[in-house]
This record gives C-alpha cells, sequence and structure tokens, in this order.
C-alpha cells in the first residue's frame, strides 16, 4: 500500500513537473484541465474562444503574444502554452485581449466598490483624467465596438474621479453629468451640438473626452 502510494505521488510529481517546463511564457501559471465548474454549468468566460492578448505582471513584466481566455466568475486569466492550459491566480495587473474585432483592455487595482475588490478587473473604455470602466458580469455573445445597453447584458460602467468609483447608467444622464457639473455648460452644448443620446459607451466616451479637455484648458481647475 505505500508503495503504491508513493509510486502515485511521484507520477504527479511528475506530471507537474512536465507541465511546468512545458511553460515557456515565464508567467509560471497554475495548470488545470477543462472542467465545469461547482454547480455543473460551464466556466463563463469573457469569450468562449482563445484569442491572442498581453498580460502585465506586477513586476512591470510584460507578456505577450499570449493565447488567453478571461473567467468571469473568478475574474481571473487563463493562457495556453503548447497543448497545456494554465491559470493566473494574481500578481497580474493588466491584460488585453485582441479579437480582430476590438481591442479588450482591462486593468485592476481601483478603488473598492459594489463587492468588488482591488484586484478585480474592469474593461478601460476611456483611460484619460477621468476614466471610463466596464466590469462584465456575462459573456459576450455579440461583439460590436459601440456596445448599446442591450448588448453588454448585466455590465455595469463606473466613471473614476477624484480616486473613486462611481456606477454611471447610459439610460440615467443624470448619473454622469451630476459628477461633471463643474463643466455643465460646455457639455450641454456638447451633448446638443453632437446629438449624443448615450445609446453606447462611445457618447459617453465622448463626453469624457470633452470635460477632461475643457479642464485641461483651465489648468486642471
Amino acid at each position: 500500500m505505500e508503495y503504491s502510494l508513493r509510486i502515485f505521488l511521484l507520477l504527479c510529481m511528475s506530471c507537474w513537473n512536465a507541465a511546468i517546463a512545458q511553460d515557456s511564457t515565464g508567467l509560471a501559471g497554475i495548470p488545470f484541465q477543462e472542467t465545469a465548474n461547482a454547480n455543473g454549468r460551464n466556466i463563463p468566460y469573457l469569450f468562449k474562444d482563445w484569442y491572442s492578448g498581453m498580460v502585465r505582471t506586477s513586476d512591470d513584466q510584460v507578456h505577450d503574444g499570449l493565447m488567453l481566455r478571461y473567467d468571469l466568475e473568478k475574474d481571473e486569466v487563463e493562457y495556453k502554452s503548447g497543448a497545456n492550459l494554465f491559470r493566473i491566480p494574481g500578481g497580474i495587473t493588466e491584460f488585453s485581449i485582441m479579437t480582430g474585432s476590438d481591442l479588450y483592455t482591462f486593468k485592476s487595482g481601483f478603488p473598492d466598490v459594489d463587492g468588488y475588490a482591488n484586484k478585480s478587473f474592469y474593461r478601460v473604455l476611456y483611460d484619460g483624467n477621468t476614466k471610463l470602466l466596464k466590469k462584465y458580469t456575462n459573456p459576450i455573445a455579440v461583439e460590436k465596438a459601440s456596445a448599446t445597453r442591450e448588448m453588454d447584458e448585466g455590465a455595469r460602467l463606473y466613471i473614476l474621479k477624484n480616486e473613486k468609483l462611481n456606477p454611471v447608467k447610459l439610460a440615467d444622464k443624470n448619473s454622469f453629468l451630476k459628477l461633471l457639473t463643474d463643466e455643465k455648460n460646455k457639455l450641454n452644448y456638447v451633448i446638443k451640438e453632437q446629438q449624443l443620446e448615450f445609446g453606447g459607451d462611445d457618447d459617453l466616451i465622448t463626453l469624457l473626452e470633452e470635460y477632461d479637455s475643457y479642464k485641461a484648458g483651465r489648468g486642471g481647475n
């Protein structure tokens, strides 16, 4: 019995070492095999397919040209190395996925909000002095560069201003205009002039670009 147990442990260690040896990325991820989650459901990935991307670690090392997937439920990134699959449970500050239709850049390190912690990943839609972030809760079924309110079911939008994450909704203009009252007149003009209807993310991005531009022109005051 003891001999059999020793053989079993040696085989496990051998398989583990073989998997690590075949990970040429330098990320030292944890090997895993695809299974359903604890509820018997398939893991909810942002995209079901693997796409080429980049990972930036906490020591500011960039690992490019990886095949990536993003697990929404665990808020973790997976990658392929050869025929093996690896999961990165921590130590990532940023990752990007290029689908061929759009570039999805995610970052962590933002203030806690709505039960999401500092290590949670948000897609960065606008990365100016103010920032527009999106937290996905469901897989993306259909891609569109300017996602409409209906297409990203369950997704949440946040504006980062003055080191605070503020939840906003495209359907409720007051939810974001109240954060930008110091340039209220200018922004109302922009909304009218550019006919912003906020049916998609791009309208809010345009508004924040204009807001940051006005603020910079005033010297940030």
